[in-house]
């Protein structure tokens, strides 16, 4: 995530409050970073697959390099199933507010 979320947040900070973003343009701007990100944990796990399935064939001699790729693509999904279930948190908090 660290690649595709700073670009992204960057690209966010560069956006003012008083840029009149629209509501469609706030829900795609989300949705695109939602979706890089969750592309690049899908990356990061299949790195850490092909690294794996290398050390079982002989092709490749390094477990380190192959257990610090295991390790990150595993804190990248931790990290996004704890942004997950915050976000769940919060959606439910305001689904309990009274109106």
């Amino acid at each position: 995530m660290d690649k595709i979320s700073l670009g992204t947040i960057q690209s966010m900070n560069s956006i003012s409050p008083s840029a009149k973003t629209t509501p469609f343009e706030a829900q795609e701007s989300f949705k695109n970073y939602l979706q890089g990100a969750l592309e690049n944990v899908n990356e990061t796990q299949a790195q850490s697959n092909a690294a794996t399935q290398a050390l079982m064939n002989g092709n490749m001699d390094n477990l380190h390099q192959v257990m610090i790729t295991a390790e990150k693509a595993s804190v990248t999904l931790q990290t996004t199933l704890e942004i997950r279930n915050k976000v769940v948190e919060a959606y439910q908090e305001i689904m309990r507010m009274q109106v």
